[in-house]
């Protein structure tokens, strides 16, 4: 049969037609809350209850009468704090998803990283570079730096301890080679303070944790300086080792093994 053949009339419409695909409908700062809270709610009771966390309740006050008051009241406050954090952290979450910033990051991307960066980004608050106890959020964001290799800033200016940040990933092609985090103090617009952290991978699934801090006009004895190193086990466990140098130092270390 030839296609030119005046003969061969095509068939049309053989099949009804099919209806159109409904229409996306707007995800809401309510949907997008309740997201973010369930997602931030599980991190943040992964986190203040974690074994290597609960070790660090160790040091029990003056006031506290028994061990099992203690870690009971302890137990109280952690909860209350991860649930009352995470309802204020789902809420900036789902306000970098409204239309109006997705619109700006259409047309002007680097503001609209800087306010997403500023706004949301809460995990980037769990870095604590002079505590040398372990933080299981703390290493879900350089984990979390490392994969993404973008370089991140923002302000974090209704803290009681404002301060400007930025973050970013050195690589060597798929290599890393280092994560760095620095932040600026300006609580006054006086009381300059620097905040350095960085985490260096190392082989076998060790890495090390560096942190210092450095402020205009402080006293050389009272700088401090925080090593952190840690392994995560091929099993789940996790073993820690942070040491914190000063005038008085101090060591803090654990292992936790899955049952």
């Amino acid at each position: 049969m030839q296609a030119a053949d005046p003969d061969l009339r095509l068939q049309h419409k053989l099949y009804p037609a099919l209806a159109e695909p409904p229409e996306e409908t707007a995800i809401t700062f309510w949907e997008c809350f309740k997201v973010a809270f369930d997602r931030n709610l599980d991190d943040s009771f992964a986190d203040k209850f974690h074994p290597l966390s609960v070790l660090n309740w160790s040091l029990k006050p003056a006031e506290a009468e028994t061990d099992s008051e203690f870690f009971r009241d302890h137990s109280t406050r952690a909860a209350r704090n991860a649930l009352v954090g995470s309802a204020e952290n789902g809420a900036r979450i789902a306000a970098v998803d409204l239309p109006l910033l997705l619109s700006l990051e259409e047309r002007q991307g680097v503001i609209a990283d800087f306010l997403r960066n500023s706004v949301g980004n809460v995990e980037e608050e769990a870095v604590a570079p002079l505590d040398p106890s372990y933080r299981q959020a703390e290493r879900s964001w350089w984990q979390e730096l490392s994969e993404s290799g973008e370089v991140c800033y923002g302000i974090r200016p209704f803290r009681a301890n404002p301060y400007a940040f930025v973050s970013l990933c050195v690589k060597d092609g798929d290599r890393l080679l280092l994560l760095g985090h620095l932040r600026y103090h300006y609580e006054h617009f006086a009381d300059h303070c620097f905040e350095l952290a960085a985490s260096v991978p190392l082989a076998r699934g060790f890495a090390v944790d560096l942190g210092t801090s450095y402020q205009f006009g402080r006293h050389a004895e009272e700088k401090r300086l925080v090593v952190k190193l840690s392994k995560e086990l091929n099993g789940g466990g996790i073993v820690h080792v942070g040491l914190e140098l000063q005038d008085r130092p101090g060591l803090v270390a654990g292992i936790t093994v899955p049952l």
